[in-house]
């Protein structure tokens, strides 16, 4: 009787073992499950960074590419504006300044920038310097 208590004790407690394992292993399946999770959750993260940096590259090209094409028209009417003034054609000053203005307004359009908020009578370019007392 007292090797079959001793049989029926050592049984539970291999079960209780058994048990126990079977726990820690499926606790162990649920970690491995959130790590992956969290692995691929990275993935799609970075995945998404490069695609951010890829727009941002591709969106830094072409403006780029715009501002030096505008900027080129914007040279090319301020030439033609100085060929005017030297050739003494005051006639068309008029009608080329306006080019030209129309020019510079498009590429401050292309740079995100509204010319008709910036200063008129007071450009920010001409802000007073402050006076210094040598005394």
């Amino acid at each position: 009787m007292t090797e079959r208590n001793e049989l029926i004790n050592d049984i539970q407690q291999l079960k209780a073992e058994r048990n126990r394992l079977l726990e820690q292993i499926k606790e162990a399946e649920q970690w491995e499950s959130a790590s992956w999770d969290s692995y691929h959750a990275l993935v799609d993260h970075i995945n998404a960074m490069e695609k951010k940096q890829k727009i941002a590259r591709n969106y830094w090209d072409v403006s780029q590419r715009d501002i030096k094409y505008h900027f080129g028209f914007v040279l090319d009417q301020n030439n033609r504006l100085k060929k005017v003034i030297t050739k003494k054609r005051y006639d068309l000053l008029e009608s080329e300044l306006d080019k030209l203005t129309e020019e510079i307004r498009q590429l401050a359009d292309v740079l995100g920038i509204e010319i008709d908020e910036l200063p008129q009578d007071f450009p920010f370019f001409a802000l007073p310097a402050e006076e210094i007392d040598n005394e």
